[in-house]
């Protein structure tokens, strides 16, 4: 089953180099990224400046077993929980 979080705005991620996510901080804990299994860009409505959205999305597992979707919005490099996987 998959579970879509509305508090997983604006986490706290650590990267690397190459802008992955090596951690995050999700309901006062911190989660180690162990592999990033996919990731994909989504650009929506990219001829219309006011309904403009583009995110980088990454399929990742924690060193605990947790599978998640995350994803950092381009425009603002905030990012966000999107999806837990149980």
């Amino acid at each position: 089953m998959t579970r879509l979080w509305p508090d997983g705005r604006n986490i706290e991620v650590e990267t690397n180099q190459l802008g992955q996510p090596l951690s995050f901080v999700w309901r006062g804990r911190r989660h180690r990224v162990q592999h990033v299994r996919q990731q994909w860009r989504v650009s929506t409505d990219w001829w219309d400046p006011r309904g403009q959205a583009e995110r980088d999305y990454m399929a990742v597992t924690t060193s605990h077993g947790l599978l998640c979707v995350l994803f950092r919005d381009l425009a603002d490099e905030s990012w966000t929980l999107s999806k837990v996987y149980d």
